[in-house]
């Protein structure tokens, strides 16, 4: 019984890898997506120099949260510290999606939070999306900041990096990263077309004040 869920969860991964990678947010092998097995201290995560649009379920690493080694033919993803710092971070987090779109990362270099301007994104996560500065892929001092940032918030935007979200389900995380970057190409435009100072959090709460996050 317990294989047939982790089987189910390697299909769910790898379904939500090949997702975000036909719409984009990922080219290559870059990006990373891992999910914790039910009631465990181990995760399956994808391998490194592999790309998430061709991976198959039998290709994703198990790894011990206090290991953090990989356990399989394959080496694990380079970025295993953040994932398994986060996982141990929120008990709660199910899945962690990380990501290297356009929009979401020129912003984060521009030094301009991503906000929820479409009433969908606000509904769904009416915060602004922190900025984490620049810390070498793969390195302890990106792990640690990214995992005390997330303590109290599901999506941050790396600079010169991209995007990372957790969820209770791969699926919530994947969608959250899909909808963040979505935010940052509307933002990006509106910037384009009517100058930054349209945009902005206070006229934004303003705006759906009357909106309630209950859905």
């Amino acid at each position: 019984m317990i294989e047939k869920s982790i089987q189910d969860l390697r299909r769910r991964v790898t379904k939500a890898g090949k997702q975000v990678y036909d719409q984009g947010l990922v080219r290559g092998n870059s990006g990373n997506i891992s999910a914790r097995i039910p009631r465990t201290d181990v995760i399956i995560i994808k391998p490194s120099g592999l790309s998430l649009g061709f991976m198959k379920p039998e290709d994703l690493v198990l790894v011990q949260l206090k290991e953090q080694k990989g356990k399989g033919e394959t080496n694990v993803s380079k970025e295993v510290l953040m994932h398994t710092r986060i996982y141990e971070t929120r008990d709660e987090v199910g899945a962690i999606v990380h990501t290297h779109p356009t929009s979401a990362t020129a912003l984060a270099i521009a030094g301009i939070e991503v906000l929820p301007l479409q009433i969908e994104m606000f509904i769904h996560h009416p915060k602004k999306i922190p900025i984490i500065p620049f810390e070498s892929p793969g390195s302890k001092e990106l792990a640690e900041a990214v995992s005390i940032k997330m303590k109290d918030c599901d999506a941050v935007v790396l600079e010169n990096h991209g995007i990372v979200t957790v969820g209770s389900t791969v699926e919530e995380a994947c969608n959250l990263n899909m909808m963040v970057e979505d935010a940052a190409r509307v933002q990006f435009m509106v910037q384009i077309l009517a100058g930054e100072n349209i945009v902005s959090w206070d006229k934004l709460k303003k705006k759906f004040k009357t909106q309630s996050i209950s859905r």
